[in-house]
C-alpha cells in the first residue's frame, strides 16, 4: 500500500512537470460485477469519481483517478439466492493512447480499498451439495474480505470536441476477494475468487492548460 501511494505521488509530480496539457474529468457510470472464475449473474451498481488526464502528446496521456465503485456478486444456485455487495475506493493509473481523433484505448493497474462488504443470502429450497447444506450468510462480512484489491483494467473510449467523454472497460482482479477465514466455510463465498467488473462511464473533460 505504501509503495503504491509513493508510486502515484512520484508519478503525478513527474508527469506534471512534463505534461503539455492537463484536464480533469468528473465521471459516473454503470458497473456490472461478478466473481471470477465462479461466474454467477452480473450485479449492477454505480461508480462515480474524478480523473486527471496528463497529455504528453497528441497521441499519449496518463490518467490517474479516484472512484467510489459498487461491486460484488449475485447467484441463484444450490437452492440459495446469494448477493454480495462489495464497495471499493479505486485508484487506477491508465496509459491512454489516442489512435485517431477522439478514439482511444487505455490500460493500467488499479488499487482498490474495500469500504463495505455485505452479504444477503436467502434459502429457496433444501438442495444439498455433497451432503452438506450451504451456510446462509447475512450482514456485514467486511472482516472476511481483504482490505486491498489489485486489478488490471483495459478499455476503449471516445473524447468529443465539446468535452464529452465516454468509455467502456473491464477490470480483472489479480488478488483474492476473501481472506482465509473460517467464518465463510461451507457458504457461497467459501472459494478463491477475484473481482471482475465491466464499467460504462460518461464524463466531461475540463482542460486547464
Amino acid at each position: 500500500m505504501k509503495r503504491w501511494i509513493m508510486f502515484v505521488v512520484v508519478l503525478l509530480v513527474s508527469v506534471q512537470v512534463n505534461a503539455q496539457e492537463f484536464s480533469f474529468i468528473p465521471k459516473a457510470g454503470l458497473n456490472l460485477a461478478n466473481m471470477v472464475p465462479d461466474g454467477g449473474d452480473m450485479q449492477p451498481g454505480l461508480n462515480i469519481g474524478i480523473a486527471g488526464e496528463y497529455r504528453f502528446s497528441q497521441r499519449f496521456a496518463l490518467e490517474p483517478g479516484l472512484y467510489y465503485s459498487m461491486q460484488g456478486y449475485q447467484s441463484d444456485d444450490y437452492g440459495m439466492t446469494a448477493r454480495l455487495q462489495c464497495d471499493y475506493l479505486n485508484i487506477p493509473v491508465y496509459a491512454r493512447f489516442y489512435l485517431f481523433k477522439g478514439f482511444n484505448i487505455f490500460a493500467g493497474p488499479q488499487l482498490g480499498i474495500n469500504v463495505r462488504a455485505k452479504a444477503n443470502d436467502k434459502v429457496v429450497s433444501s438442495i444439498q451439495e455433497q451432503g452438506c447444506y450451504l451456510k446462509r450468510i447475512t450482514g456485514s462480512i467486511r472482516e472476511n474480505v481483504n482490505t486491498f484489491d489489485f486489478s488490471l483494467g483495459v478499455g476503449v473510449g471516445y473524447l468529443f470536441d465539446c468535452g464529452l467523454a465516454v468509455s467502456a472497460n473491464y477490470n480483472i482482479g489479480l488478488t483474492n476477494i476473501f481472506k482465509d477465514a473460517g467464518g465463510l466455510s461451507d457458504s457461497m463465498y467459501d472459494n478463491t475468487s477475484n473481482n471482475g467488473v465491466i464499467q460504462i462511464n460518461v464524463g466531461w473533460c475540463f482542460r486547464m492548460k
